[in-house]
């Protein structure tokens, strides 16, 4: 966010900023961000529930995940679900719409089936887990293994959750043992038998989508609020409002696998973006952005860190004013009477349409990737007219993946 301060007939000044974030998320100047995260909170459901979903930015294989205790144990955490409440009870949990789960995830790559054997390529049956904090995170989990058409988050029930947040991961592992100090012994495949640093990958019907159901009333059993044949509620159950995204098929699980498979092993380095104005103010006369002349006010200047050489990335900009109810970019005036004085702002030799999506492509790790902004466009007839006085505009930008 910048501001353009303008003395009538005389000079103005912007003012610069820098941010910076990851690429698995998303960053925007002061004031949009305040703006986000307003609509990023979920509608209400019965005034009391809402939660939100953070799936793992990038899926990995490793021993020992999460909750469970044993290093024969193979996963990866796929999410974490959050369910707050205002100091109502949650009844009887449950994830909905778990068809994709009538199939275990089938896991494909180099695997041994006994101690110092040769590698194998070779599929194994892995196995989506729900990871529950009853009484409170951290504490004593309760592990479900998810089912179809739909899954009891704690069991059956009928089950009340006092506390909020109520947290949820999910992970995906070599057993479907609910003991989270299970020891996984042969014929099944212990963690010893898959490859450190190797590539793993699913089928590509590996795609959960899930919804997140409560009962309606104390009392109510996980069975009694789900139909069996399709995993969604009867009118004894309810979908919770996740994310701001209501219904079946609500939750996408897993959003941070890569078409190039699962490693077993740490992460990549995840690209991120930094991104500065590299100003902290300038002056010009509002002569040098009348009509056809381009004022050059500021550059923005995107820096790429842990990007793949010669790779192309992408950023979307959108540029905001706080001039209410018009299409234009304005300088309003500060002291009532005088009309405010439009203009247009250009990035680069394009013209900004007011919160439109700017694409930013070609970026590249290690290159110098900038774009100036500049302000033009200003009518000489409007200027003529207008009382001598201060005029200001607050522009925002928003920087985001696409």
């Amino acid at each position: 966010m910048f501001d353009v301060l303008v003395y009538y007939k005389t000079k103005s000044w912007l003012e610069g900023f820098a941010i910076e974030y990851g690429g698995d998320g998303m960053s925007v100047t002061r004031f949009a961000s305040v703006l986000l995260m307003f609509l990023l909170v979920p509608a209400l459901l019965f005034g009391a529930i809402t939660a939100t979903y953070t799936p793992e930015p990038y899926l990995h294989f490793e021993v020992q995940p999460g909750p469970y205790t044993s290093d024969t144990v193979l996963g990866a955490k796929l999410g974490t679900l959050e369910a707050f409440t205002d100091g109502e009870e949650i009844y009887s949990p449950a994830w909905g719409s778990t068809s994709e789960n009538f199939w275990p995830a089938y896991v494909s790559g180099p695997m041994r089936f006994y101690p110092g054997g040769p590698l194998i390529q070779w599929t194994y049956e892995f196995h989506i887990m729900s990871v529950a904090y009853r009484h409170g995170y951290p504490g004593q989990p309760t592990i479900t293994k998810v089912d179809y058409p739909y899954s009891p988050i704690i069991d059956n029930g009928p089950i009340q959750v006092k506390v909020s947040p109520f947290r949820v991961e999910l992970y995906l592992v070599n057993t479907d043992s609910t003991n989270r100090n299970i020891k996984v012994k042969p014929p099944e495949l212990p963690a010893s038998y898959f490859e450190p640093n190797e590539v793993y990958t699913l089928t590509p019907m590996f795609n959960p989508v899930y919804s997140f159901v409560v009962a309606n009333q104390k009392g109510t059993k996980v069975n009694e609020m789900m139909n069996w044949w399709d995993g969604e509620p009867n009118s004894s159950g309810s979908y919770v409002s996740v994310g701001g995204n209501t219904g079946s098929n609500s939750i996408d699980i897993a959003t941070g696998l890569s078409p190039d498979g699962v490693p077993y092993g740490d992460p990549p380095d995840m690209v991120s973006f930094s991104v500065f104005l590299t100003n902290q103010s300038t002056e010009f006369n509002l002569s040098e952005a009348v009509g056809t002349n381009r004022k050059e006010v500021n550059t923005m200047r995107i820096i790429v860190s842990n990007g793949i050489a010669g790779a192309n990335y992408s950023q979307e900009v959108i540029f905001t004013d706080t001039s209410p109810g018009s299409e234009d970019f304005m300088l309003l005036p500060e002291e009532s009477g005088p009309n405010p004085i439009p203009f247009k702002l250009y990035f680069d030799s394009m013209e900004v349409e007011k919160g439109a999506i700017i694409t930013w492509s070609n970026l590249q790790d290690g290159s110098d990737n900038t774009k100036t902004i500049r302000i033009g466009g200003i009518d000489q007839n409007i200027i003529d007219s207008l009382a001598s006085g201060t005029y200001s505009d607050t522009i925002s930008v928003e920087i985001r993946n696409p």
